[in-house]
This record gives C-alpha cells, sequence and structure tokens, in this order.
C-alpha cells in the first residue's frame, strides 16, 4: 500500500482531496482531527480537481467529498475564489448561491479582500441580475442587487466599489449621495465623485481636489 498524496488545483494549491493506489477520498486537513472521511467514486485518469472542495471527473462533480446528483461536469469550472459553477448551478464557498440564469453567469472581478477587510467579496451577474458575495456573512446565496435594473451597464471599479448606469454601490449597498458618473475609486477603501469624497459608503467632509490616500501619501 502506497501513501496517501494531497491533490492539488491547477494552480499548484492544495485540495481538501486525498489519492493513494488509485483511490480518493475527501479528508481536509483542517477537520482530519474530526475523522471526516468520504472515499469518492471518480476517475483518476480524468479527474481535475478544480480548489479546495470541488474536484469532478468525466461523470461526476463532487462538493466536499459528496456527489452533486444531476451536475454535470461539462462547463463545470472555477469563475474565481468566490464562484464555483457551470451552466446548472453556481455555488459560493458555503453552498448553492442561488443564481437565477447560472447558464448566463459571469464573475466581475477576482473575488479578492477589500481593503481593511479579512473576507473575500465578490460581483457577479447572469442576464437577468446583479448579486454581492460578502463571504463574512457566511450565508450560501449571494445577494441580488435589486436597485441594479440594467446589468449589462454594471461595471467593478475596484473592491468593494462597483457601478451602473445610474447608481454608485459600496460592498453591495446604494450608497445614495455618490454620483455614478463622475465616481472613481482612489484605492485602500478610498473614492470620490465630481463633490464629495468618501471612505467605504461614509461620506467624508474633506474635500475630493487632490485627496491622496493617507497610506498612499508621500
Amino acid at each position: 500500500m502506497g501513501y496517501a498524496r494531497i491533490l492539488k488545483d491547477s494552480a499548484g494549491q492544495p485540495s481538501g482531496y486525498r489519492e493513494c493506489d488509485r483511490e480518493v477520498c475527501w479528508m481536509p486537513e483542517r477537520q482530519s482531527y474530526d475523522r471526516v472521511f468520504r472515499r469518492v467514486k471518480i476517475d483518476v485518469d480524468t479527474m481535475e480537481v478544480l480548489n479546495h472542495d470541488f474536484i469532478k471527473d468525466r461523470e461526476r462533480v463532487y462538493r466536499i467529498g459528496l456527489l452533486l446528483r444531476g451536475i454535470s461536469p461539462a462547463g463545470f469550472r472555477v469563475f474565481n475564489p468566490v464562484y464555483t459553477g457551470g451552466p446548472q448551478v453556481i455555488y459560493t464557498p458555503y453552498g448553492d448561491a442561488k443564481v437565477a440564469h447560472p447558464e448566463s453567469f459571469q464573475a466581475l472581478d477576482q473575488g479578492d479582500i477589500p481593503p481593511g477587510r479579512h473576507f473575500r467579496q465578490s460581483y457577479g451577474r447572469d442576464e437577468e441580475f446583479v448579486y454581492f458575495f460578502d463571504a463574512f456573512e457566511e450565508k450560501k446565496q449571494a445577494t441580488r442587487l435589486r436597485a441594479c435594473k440594467d446589468p449589462a451597464s454594471f461595471r467593478v471599479l475596484e473592491l468593494p466599489f462597483a457601478r451602473d448606469d445610474r447608481r454608485v454601490y459600496c460592498a453591495g449597498m446604494v450608497i445614495k449621495e455618490a454620483d455614478a458618473a463622475t465616481f472613481v475609486s482612489l484605492g485602500k477603501g478610498y473614492a470620490r465623485d465630481a463633490k464629495r469624497l468618501f471612505f467605504w459608503n461614509r461620506l467624508l467632509e474633506e474635500s475630493p481636489e487632490g485627496f491622496v490616500p493617507p497610506e498612499q501619501a508621500p
């Protein structure tokens, strides 16, 4: 009998899956003391490790070692560190994102950790809705931004900021005072429009003219 090896994704990051003598199981290192062990029925020759939680072969897709019944591996992929899925369903790190039209879903950013935060955030959209997910909230589904009436016009500036043709958003919430036509991100959680200065969704008293975020000041 050989030794179990940790399976890694295409970026070289370790997953929660182990392989030994062509048998694969789910046993993430952080939970090994809980004796989490699930044998995965998978074709080793065609398997693909997508990320920590997901693995697939030519016939099946698994999440945390559990078979996703009825889900085809065709088109099932990693969009960014927040969203994973395919034409049938989109997942967040905690479960089903409840995307209305997964076949048209797009991730709109890299799913990074915004300035001053410790959890990843990400915007996405399908043909009907724009979505926002914050891993800090530990809920499964992404939030639909119902204020956005034209998803095609939605653009992520720099997390946590985004805008459409009418509104500006910070971490999925509308900034009512902000002017979408002139709004720009300054980095480090700061932003401005033609008349106002913001830190996240908070309106600041300083003038936006010539403002440099403190971390960027010479």
